[in-house]
């Protein structure tokens, strides 16, 4: 249930919920510390009254005159009309007939302060104090004369603690919410800016890529609008290369079919053409040697096809990959080129024991190479090319460096060659590095992870 629940909410719930840990801690604490002073002002004030009267029974043990006085009803026994002041305790002096003869609660005593209520006074639990009267006889010259009745009575003091308990959890009320408000609204301003991520994020989903999002305040989501904003500009980026390069894809597939369309009509169609003549004429020959010269014609234009085809063939898909392999398929592509460019010095280094890679990875590797043979011969103006084809970090790795005129990466380039060659290598979930600068030459590295199905022997 929580998982379902904002952070927000979350946050506010955690605090509300340490508030109220902390004021129930507080409460405890409060009702433990007023239970103690209770017990422990009653008792004390019980120990000082039993003292006194001790003293006062002492005194009286000289003097006999009084009693006789105070069954008369003439004078008081302990003055006890004089310990008023004593709001803890009620003293009373039964005779021995058990009627009341004094009490300090003979006369109504004003309780100053609002009534505890109930909860309040049950929490404190004193009830075992206010059920446990002390009693003592007062015996004198062998006489019992009465019973001194000593009674607890806490309210005075339920009283004051409860005035000043309620003060301050009025106090402490107010605070706490006025924290819990506080805490609101920082979360909510703080989490503000979560909607317009969530906004932006809406928007790229629907295929806004334009969508930026502001500078915040905290450090931590101001780092998050501007890694957002990189991504989204690295995204629109990628998006427009991937429609340019759709684009150009498109351009050079319908570019290579008119050129194909073309080698068939020119070059074919005129093979056909001719074998058509030849063979109509060996059907109108009348002579031997006539249809023999139309046949050796036949044999050496369908030689030609041959060629033709086989050429066109390995434009489309190069055979050599399927019947040698990958290592000499490359060694035979850099032999054919280097026959054609003698002025440029290669060093190369294609491992004879690499790992058969899939066939997609073979023709991609086989086609970047080509690829960067043609640019080398082109537009480098280098002398020395080296080239190294290996396993690699469990992976296929090839590396085509010159020492030519080099380029500029940053600057967009309107031809297909690397951008398509970087297309398809990472469309096979592999990787490519070009290190390039103006006067220093290119280096281009390409690597494939795990491709190898079975290893590729030299003969």
């Amino acid at each position: 249930m929580m998982k379902s629940l904002s952070l927000q909410f979350k946050l506010n719930l955690i605090i509300t919920l340490l508030l109220l840990g902390l004021l129930l801690t507080w409460a405890i604490s409060v009702i433990k510390n007023a239970r103690e002073d209770v017990l422990a002002e009653v008792d004390s004030t019980t120990n000082l009254v039993m003292h006194l009267l001790d003293a006062q029974i002492a005194h009286y043990m000289t003097d006999f005159g009084w009693l006789s006085r105070s069954e008369e009803g003439k004078v008081s026994v302990f003055r006890l009309e004089e310990l008023t002041n004593i709001r803890h305790l009620k003293v009373d002096f039964f005779d021995v007939n058990g009627r009341l003869r004094e009490s300090n609660r003979s006369t109504r005593v004003e309780h100053a302060g609002e009534e505890p209520p109930i909860w309040f006074v049950r929490l404190l639990d004193i009830s075992s104090v206010l059920n446990e009267p002390k009693r003592k006889n007062i015996i004198l010259n062998g006489r019992l004369i009465g019973e001194l009745v000593i009674t607890p009575d806490p309210s005075f003091e339920l009283r004051e603690i409860w005035d000043d308990t309620s003060g301050l959890l009025s106090i402490v009320g107010l605070f706490g919410l006025s924290v819990l408000l506080f805490v609101y609204w920082t979360v909510r301003a703080t989490f503000k800016p979560v909607k317009q991520i969530i906004h932006g994020l809406n928007q790229i989903e629907h295929g806004d890529y334009q969508t930026r999002l502001p500078g915040f305040e905290q450090v931590e989501l101001s780092e998050i609008s501007d890694k957002f904003n990189k991504m989204a500009s690295t995204l629109e980026q990628s998006i427009r290369n991937n429609h340019r390069l759709t684009q150009q894809i498109i351009h050079l597939q319908e570019e290579e079919r008119k050129k194909l369309a073309r080698d068939l009509h020119d070059e074919i169609g005129q093979y056909l053409t001719a074998v058509h003549i030849d063979a109509s004429a060996m059907v109108a020959a009348k002579k031997l040697t006539v249809a023999r010269e139309s046949a050796k014609a036949i044999a050496q234009i369908t030689r030609q096809m041959m060629f033709t085809i086989q050429d066109l063939l390995a434009r489309l898909r190069p055979r050599v990959l399927d019947e040698l392999g990958l290592s000499l398929a490359l060694a035979e592509l850099i032999h054919h080129w280097h026959d054609r460019n003698r002025n440029i010095l290669v060093v190369n280094n294609i491992s004879n024991h690499l790992a058969q890679p899939e066939e997609s990875v073979a023709v991609t590797v086989y086609r970047i190479l080509q690829e960067c043979l043609t640019n080398i011969s082109k537009h480098a103006a280098a002398e020395r090319v080296t080239i190294e084809v290996s396993d690699k970090a469990g992976g296929l790795y090839l590396l085509v460096e010159d020492d030519g005129r080099g380029f500029d990466p940053t600057v967009p380039s309107r031809g297909y060659g690397l951008a398509g060659m970087q297309e398809r290598v990472e469309g096979l979930m592999g990787t490519m590095n070009i290190s390039s600068a103006p006067g220093q030459g290119t280096r281009i590295e390409v690597h494939f992870q795990n491709t190898g199905k079975f290893q590729d022997t030299a003969p």
